[in-house]
């Protein structure tokens, strides 16, 4: 069967925006494609990890984390997240989870390899599984079909493994009720809160705000910044100096005769009646007849888009089961040898896929042609004047790269040249903002440079640059004089939060000597506020969504009980009076508990299957390498 899936592939490839294949690896994320370098990074029961698989997890989770803080994200938050530690965990637990599977001799088939990714969304078209993307979008991350089988397979079994694990997992109807009640309680509150803005005359000295710098200097540390000369050579100015003549077309026009080919395509409508793949021979039978009773409909005449609205239980049913134009390696098997031996206007028996039986209308048919030179002329033109361009801004490049012996050659040549050479200002590591998109790339390349070291010719976006930094300055802690606006003001917020809490201290105090909530709250001047009745995890009325207050409030038991200490929340300091706790009522589980009981069955699931990790790492024999522990 997968080599089914590969037989069609065409010369050229579908131009997708698709991000990443890994989204296939649920469990660890990540791929061994690649030989694994000679490098080793651990060993774990004598199987080696390299270093090739440790740096694709290591800018995996990189990735990851890049597309959820973005810019923000900085070398320190990088060494918090502990990312390099969470990817060699992900690696050793993957090692052992496939080195289990081994032991069990668990197993998956050719079939089930190439059903899984026949059914991957990312590979098909219009539902349904399309070779010539498969292979497009494994070509774009530099992977073969036969490596991401291969990965499938471990995947698979993998899979299988943690479905043996977490089957034991069970939810009772006791612990439904529980978790049901403990989101569903709810209570109302009286609170006052010591805001710090409300400490108005601090006016901390010369002395002070001194003393504060000298303790919290870090707060201040500066990212490493880079100031840089660049000249750039956009393909584009070049295109002007690049002349076709009718050869050079004709030439390309002979030399890729692949590249004007026109396959067969089929214009198509399609109604699906889905059969699981694991039903029995009844329900396939019984889904074949409602195929033939529709295309027995259909084939008296009766609107075919109607027909699909109505019975159709695929993606394309909205749109009348229109399928648009395809090639016969853009549908699987069964229906495109079907489909391409239709007539226009034609509609067939059912047919059978993996999917279910389809009824199919062929609209339109266009038989497989070459376009010819002067259908091609323009799109020929275009691409040789692209090409030509480009190789003439690389020429220049080149040429100007060659002639920079000593660091003063760079600006001397340039104008020389009549290049214009470009000076940013000091920038950090997001990259200079008047290169847009190229910032990021830029700043790469910049920052791995020496100061006055010219870079080898960078191809940045559609363009060619080369780098030389003028100025490096590192990270540092700076002078007073240069933040002391900045330390001034923190050190005023913090004094601030200091007496706040103080006074709300001071009232936790009364309170527990048996001072009543009104009588403490008039003398200190706050507020006292009702918050009505509101559930765990939803916001508060007048505070909003803090969740240390809300983690306090349910920690009260009965009415008239407080908290024995402020709460720190985001707008102050709280102290809080129990006025009511509610618990729900049993009638609304009854609606609730279906849904409680599979969220819970998957936490068990998951704190099953990383307990059952953790005590095969602990049988495990695991050895890190020095430099890779932490």
């Amino acid at each position: 069967m997968l080599n089914v899936m590969r037989k069609h592939a065409g010369s050229w490839m579908i131009k997708v925006i698709l991000f990443a294949i890994v989204i296939v690896f649920v469990f660890w994320g990540v791929g061994s494609f690649r030989s694994r370098e000679a490098s080793k990074v651990a060993t774990v029961n004598d199987e080696m990890i390299g270093l090739a698989d440790y740096r694709r997890a290591y800018n995996n989770l990189l990735d990851q984390y890049r597309k959820r803080f973005g810019s923000s994200l900085n070398d320190g938050m990088i060494e918090m997240l502990q990312i390099k530690r969470q990817a060699l965990n992900q690696l050793i637990d993957r090692t052992i989870l496939l080195q289990e599977v081994k032991k069990l001799d668990l197993r998956v088939s050719k079939s089930e390899i190439a059903d899984s990714i026949m059914n991957t969304e990312v590979f098909q078209n219009n539902g349904f599984f399309d070779n010539r993307r498969y292979r497009s979008v494994l070509a774009q991350v530099h992977i073969t079909p036969e490596e991401f089988e291969a990965e499938q397979k471990n995947v698979l079994l993998s899979q299988k493994l943690t479905r043996i694990v977490m089957g034991a997992a069970k939810v009772s109807e006791v612990e439904a009720r529980q978790w049901y009640d403990w989101k569903n309680t709810s209570v109302n509150l009286d609170y006052v809160c010591f805001k710090p803005e409300r400490y108005k005359d601090v006016e901390p000295s010369e002395e002070e705000i001194s003393a504060f710098f000298e303790k919290k200097g870090e707060n201040y540390r500066t990212d490493p910044t880079v100031k840089v000369r660049y000249v750039v050579f956009d393909s584009k100015t070049y295109e002007s100096a690049v002349k076709l003549n009718e050869d050079d077309i004709v030439d390309y026009y002979d030399s890729n005769q692949s590249d004007f080919k026109v396959e067969k395509t089929v214009e198509a409508s399609h109604i699906l009646f889905r059969v699981d793949p694991n039903a029995d021979d009844k329900a396939d039978q019984a889904a074949k007849a409602k195929a033939e009773e529709v295309a027995n409909l259909a084939k008296s005449n009766q609107d075919f888009s109607k027909l699909a609205k109505e019975y159709s239980e695929g993606p394309t049913k909205d749109t009348g089961g229109y399928l648009g134009k395809f090639q016969h390696s853009q549908m699987v098997k069964p229906f495109a040898d079907k489909a391409f031996s239709m007539a226009k206007g034609e509609i067939s028996d059912p047919v059978k896929t993996q999917f279910g039986w389809h009824v199919i209308k062929v609209d339109s048919v266009e038989e497989a042609s070459t376009k010819s030179i002067e259908e091609s002329r323009e799109q020929i033109a275009d691409l040789l004047k692209e090409r030509d361009a480009k190789n003439l801004a690389y020429d220049r490049v080149e040429l100007f790269y060659e002639s920079i012996f000593e660091k003063e050659d760079f600006v001397s040549n340039a104008k020389t040249a009549d290049l214009t050479v470009m000076e940013t200002e000091l920038f950090d590591r997001k990259g200079p903002k008047s290169l847009g998109e190229e910032r990021n790339d830029f700043a790469k390349i910049a920052f791995a440079l020496k100061v006055d070291e010219v870079s080898d010719i960078q191809e940045i976006g559609s363009r060619y640059f080369l780098i030389q930094p003028m100025e490096k300055v590192d990270a540092a802690i700076p002078q007073l004089a240069d933040v002391k606006t900045k330390v001034r003001t923190d050190l005023v917020k913090s004094i601030q939060a200091n007496k706040a809490k103080a006074d709300a201290e001071a009232m936790a105090g009364d309170l527990k000597s048996g001072k009543s909530f009104e009588e403490s709250s008039n003398d200190y001047k706050v507020d006292i506020i009702n918050t009505g009745l509101f559930k765990r995890h939803s916001p508060i009325p007048e505070i909003g969504s803090d969740s240390k207050v809300s983690d306090a409030a349910f920690v009260l038991s009965s009415a008239g009980s407080t908290n024995e200490m402020p709460v720190q929340g985001t707008a102050g300091f709280y102290l809080l009076w129990l006025v009511e706790k509610m618990t729900p009522e049993a009638d609304g589980f009854e609606a609730e508990k279906e849904n409680i009981n599979a969220m819970l069955l998957q936490q068990k699931q998951r704190t099953s299957m990383q307990d059952w990790i953790e005590a095969r790492k602990a049988e495990s024999k695991i050895t890190i390498e020095k430099e890779y522990l932490e």
